[in-house]
């Protein structure tokens, strides 16, 4: 079993016994909030602790080929997406924590809108867009930076918007929306 398994399995079963424990004490079968009022650091020390432990120790980083159009789903770890294999129609990414890479420049995208939707709870996501596709872009981030383009916003409840000119009467056209809850979004061309 690779170590982001065995991680993955210990911080999912920690959930499931807060949420056991939690349970149990709303039935009044055991008092547990009493004693999580007291530990509850202890909970924030574990996950600040398997955060740095992920990231520095293991590649624990997902190559992904997103095929058509498919909404993919991810709740924990590093992804990172190759345009080789994005369906030329779009696609939609949910994320709960963790990075999130999407490179697009190689893309086959279709003669028509093509739509990207990414979305990440906790986490940075970059993308890096092709310079020969005319793009609309809308990011929003609850607390964090954004970047698209060289526009940039920081701070609580961002939002930037840009979109190439003459995005309207173009035959190949990328849409990429970005929501992030806590992080950084980077925007890049190549």
């Amino acid at each position: 079993m690779k170590p982001k398994n065995i991680w993955t399995i210990l911080f999912a079963s920690l959930l499931i016994l807060i949420g056991v424990l939690a349970l149990l004490d709303s039935l009044e079968v055991v008092e547990f909030w009493p004693s999580l009022g007291k530990l509850w650091p202890l909970v924030l020390i574990i996950l600040g602790i398997w955060f740095l432990f992920r990231r520095h120790h293991f590649s624990w980083d997902d190559k992904v080929y997103v095929h058509g159009g498919n909404k993919q789903s991810k709740a924990f770890g590093d992804l990172k997406i190759d345009s080789t294999g994005i369906d030329p129609h779009g696609m939609n990414i949910e994320m709960g924590f963790g990075d999130l890479e999407v490179n697009l420049t190689k893309a086959n995208f279709a003669d028509k809108e093509s739509l990207v939707q990414l979305a990440l709870g906790f986490g940075d996501v970059k993308v890096w867009m092709p310079s020969d596709v005319k793009t609309s872009i809308s990011a929003s981030c609850g607390a964090g930076d954004i970047d698209v383009l060289g526009k940039r916003d920081e701070g609580l409840g961002n939002r930037v918007e840009h979109q190439d000119e003459g995005y309207e009467s173009a035959q190949r056209k990328l849409k990429l929306m970005v929501k992030l809850g806590f992080g950084d979004i980077k925007i890049s061309r190549v």
